[in-house]
């Protein structure tokens, strides 16, 4: 079983255009030339048509080009893999877990609030912003709870970005009076905003953290942050949004805590239907947001309380075993029937696995393929989109707020660039005719009946500089309530019909030009 993981593993992260060589040396060269008989495009073709990523050892067998003599060929060179540093980096698979989606403030405050409550050993908690109003406390309510229950609580927040509040009003960003109560209650918290250290302090840290047994393939990582950052000058954010409860139970998505994202306030009447018990609506009140998030009960839980663990102990965290029962408890984990592969992409990536996922998805549409995204600024995208003809093109729908955003030069991104895109049958929805905006990042992908979703957006900062978390579901019936749930999103949409909402020659718009500017920054 080990040795098809890694034979998954290598194929994955290879057909992504990972470079083998660059995390394991000469094995790795090796491992590519015997890689080199597989058609890369044909290859990828196929691999998308199963959802984007191959999960088990007999879809290999389908790849074209590959062969059980070059299997064998492979099991040779296995030994001397780093599958360590390759299990970090790949993407990781698990199975028979129960997903269930919640949208919109409302909805998702009462599920959070209602897993804490449930808590018994341990809380693990990340998330960007933490904010110091209403549905935070009630948040950080229930933390304080699940602390005199004795449950063990580590939380990650970006203090820093967190403090700058949001709607003008710096009181909301105050989250250390949150951190306060909870650290005097036993709680462990850090500052993500510290995710990088200066050469001499890593050169220590580094050190200090190997003599503890903190292994290669998470030190590898920071690694990398240090040296994107050492390259760039740019600063890293800690963009991913996720919760692990007692090892069983896992929340993803795109929202962080705070009225933005939770709010109380109820959907809009007028416009609020059910689908199969979930409230959908748009927001009441323009600072509201529409956005979501996955409950997940399974070993889903595992690969992302490991991705926990490696930041929590890169940031100067206390140690803990991942793998230990306490973490890892030994029940029945067949809780239901979707699959759920992990994606994470971080500063400094060989290659980011998350945008890849992204173009593959477009380049290889062949049936109703949808994108909702808040941001459409990541000009690779934008160019495998204008390269793509009319027969791909006609399968391909985007959902993202045009008008009605945060990001100053989102519009001008999307009329730039959505010409010829248009032109060759790729539809466009604007969000922004509610009158609100959608930080909802999801995808549905019709063919292969599987979902993306998580806090990736299609931006210049998710694809080089953040850390980055999503998770890509596979089942028939949750795929299906899914675009249940995109459609509604269409359908208070306004889709754009005249190409003359686009530029047709984007260089004569100024707006262009501050995008180009921003695009790394911002």
């Amino acid at each position: 079983m080990e040795i098809q993981k890694n034979m998954i593993d290598i194929v994955n992260y290879y057909l992504s255009g990972g470079s083998l060589v660059c995390i394991m040396g000469e094995a790795g060269e090796e491992a590519e030339r015997r890689l080199m008989g597989i058609d890369l495009e044909a290859a990828r073709a196929y691999r998308q048509s199963i959802g984007g990523v191959i999960t088990e050892a007999q879809q290999l067998f389908q790849v074209p080009g590959f062969s059980p003599r070059l299997l064998g060929q492979l099991i040779e060179v296995l030994g001397r893999l780093d599958s360590d540093k390759l299990k970090v980096l790949a993407p990781q698979t698990t199975w028979n877990n129960q997903v269930d989606p919640y949208v919109n403030g409302p909805e998702c405050l009462g599920m959070i609030l209602e897993e804490i409550k449930k808590a018994q050993h341990y809380i693990h908690l990340s998330v960007m912003l933490f904010f110091n109003e209403r549905s935070g406390n009630l948040v950080a309510d229930e933390l304080f709870h699940a602390l005199k229950r004795g449950v063990k609580v580590r939380i990650m927040v970006n203090y820093t970005l967190t403090a700058l509040g949001y709607e003008n009003n710096l009181a909301f960003g105050q989250f250390s009076k949150i951190s306060e109560r909870l650290e005097n209650a036993g709680a462990k918290l850090l500052n993500t905003f510290n995710s990088y250290y200066t050469a001499v302090e890593w050169r220590v840290k580094r050190k200090a953290l190997k003599q503890q047994g903190v292994p290669e393939s998470i030190l590898f990582l920071q690694d990398k942050v240090q040296e994107d950052v050492e390259i760039t000058g740019l600063n890293v954010i800690d963009h991913r949004k996720f919760m692990v409860i007692d090892g069983v139970t896992s929340i993803i998505g795109s929202l962080n805590i705070g009225d933005q994202y939770t709010y109380v306030t109820p959907v809009q009447a007028s416009s609020s239907i059910s689908i199969e018990g979930h409230l959908q609506g748009i927001p009441s009140k323009k600072e509201e947001w529409h956005d979501g998030c996955f409950r997940i009960r399974g070993a889903a839980a595992q690969p992302l309380n490991a991705k926990f663990h490696s930041r929590w102990l890169l940031l100067g965290g206390d140690h803990f075993d991942v793998d230990d029962a306490f973490y890892h408890p030994n029940v029945n984990y067949h809780f239901g029937e979707e699959e759920c592969t992990l994606f994470a992409s971080f500063p400094g990536n060989p290659v980011n696995l998350i945008q890849q996922y992204y173009l593959n998805l477009i380049t290889y549409a062949t049936e109703e393929t949808v994108i909702v995204n808040p941001y459409l600024i990541d000009q690779e995208f934008w160019d495998r989109l204008g390269e793509l003809g009319p027969d791909c093109s006609c399968h391909l729908s985007i959902c993202n707020p045009l008008k009605v955003n945060d990001h100053p030069t989102n519009t001008a991104a999307v009329r730039g660039n959505m010409y010829k895109p248009f032109l060759n049958g790729v539809s466009f929805y604007d969000y922004s005719f509610t009158g609100r905006f959608s930080h909802w990042k999801i995808t549905y992908d019709h063919r292969s009946r599987a979902v993306f979703h998580g806090s990736y957006n299609i931006n210049e900062r998710s694809a080089c500089h953040d850390f980055e978390l999503g998770i890509l579901v596979k089942g028939e019936a949750f795929a299906a309530r899914i675009k249940s749930m995109i459609d509604y999103d269409l359908g208070v949409s306004r889709r754009i019909t005249k190409k003359s909402e686009f530029f047709k020659h984007p260089w004569l718009h100024p707006s262009m030009y501050l995008n180009k500017v921003t695009q790394n920054y911002t």
